[in-house]
């Protein structure tokens, strides 16, 4: 009779608030193998290149090795970002089995995921942008759809075409309420974004000539400092995002599925 009733009590649905709590939580939990590996993949070869190659060179096409070494640079972050984006994944997973996350092993299973998940990106961005150019409202459902495919794609090892089918299942009966959530998401980067950017025109010169106060205002290049904490802002939401994703995945798994930590630990296996 217990086990019965136990088993009528419905399973709530998916939480706005709890996905937003668990990628505050995983950040707060894993700092270094959140916010420090996301800085080190990705903002650090960011100054590094930002000191190699001068962007005004860029602009006049004066010189040629600039170009070069710029889309060298461009395919080595492309690689980084995707390492950083399956190792977040798998911060997410050991955070939600209620143990901590060993770097080395993180980056390891996020460069072993780095090509399926180039695949299922760039699939994903092609049936996103198609359905945009289809008058919007199917780009739209297919972002809902497909919000999770990345982190499916990672943690269950899905393969590419099981990735799009498992977060559509995942995603069914939530997709409202994951709507708002990417549209919340957008909203705190784009403001962060914002508050960071005038801030740079404003500590290099050039916020006058965009609010009209001065017609020639003296521009400065960017120092180093201020590159450093803009590259810092830039780490802290970017990671904030992949979090959502990661914990959207898991809140929908855990509503659709109920947790199954034997089957998250086999990634690690």
């Amino acid at each position: 009779m217990a086990s019965h009733a136990i088993a009528a009590v419905p399973r709530h649905g998916l939480s706005v608030g709890k996905v937003f709590a668990r990628s505050f939580d995983i950040m707060k939990a894993n700092p270094m193998a959140t916010l420090g590996l996301t800085f080190a993949l990705m903002s650090v070869p960011q100054l590094v290149a930002e000191q190699l190659v001068d962007p005004l060179s860029l602009q006049r096409g004066a010189d040629t090795g600039a170009y070069v070494l710029s889309s060298v640079f461009g395919i080595a972050v492309g690689l980084l970002w995707l390492i950083a984006s399956g190792a977040l994944v798998h911060v997410a997973i050991a955070h939600d089995e209620g143990r901590p996350a060993d770097i080395r092993e993180i980056v390891l299973l996020g460069a072993r995921r780095a090509l399926p998940l180039f695949a299922v990106t760039l699939l994903l961005v092609i049936g996103i942008w198609i359905g945009f150019v289809l008058l919007v409202i199917p780009g739209v459902i297919l972002s809902v759809m497909w919000s999770v495919c990345l982190p499916a794609v990672v943690a269950e090892r899905t393969g590419i075409s099981g990735a799009f089918g498992r977060s559509r299942a995942l995603t069914k009966g939530a997709r409202w309420r994951i709507l708002g959530i990417g549209l919340l998401t957008f909203v705190i980067y784009f403001l962060v974004a914002a508050v960071v950017g005038v801030a740079s025109l404003a500590a290099t010169g050039t916020l006058g000539l965009l609010t009209g106060s001065v017609s020639t205002p003296v521009v400065q290049n960017p120092s180093f400092l201020l590159q450093l904490v803009q590259a810092i802002a830039t780490t802290a939401v970017t990671t904030w995002v992949m979090l959502v994703a990661a914990a959207l995945f898991i809140e929908l798994r855990h509503w659709k599925d109920g947790p199954d930590d034997d089957r998250l630990t086999e990634i690690f296996a």
